[in-house]
């Protein structure tokens, strides 16, 4: 699936493949139609944000699409 990824805090954004993901237990995986990136994204961008940990991420928290 294609995703903007960052692969460092407050390096550049990029347009890339990466593994679908797998849904928890109990979970959904969403087909994403549409997001935004908020200024939320931008300090975890920033590094910020200290629930964001592990590198690369994937940002965006707002969005539409289907279930899976």
């Amino acid at each position: 699936m294609r995703a903007v990824v960052f692969d460092a805090f407050g390096s550049d954004l990029r347009v890339r493949e990466v593994p679908a993901p797998a849904p928890p237990p109990g979970g959904a995986v969403i087909r994403v139609e549409a997001t935004g990136l908020c200024r939320s994204d931008w300090h975890g961008w920033q590094g910020h944000d200290p629930d964001i940990r592990v590198l690369p991420h994937v940002p965006g928290h707002e969005l539409a699409g289907v279930v899976e």
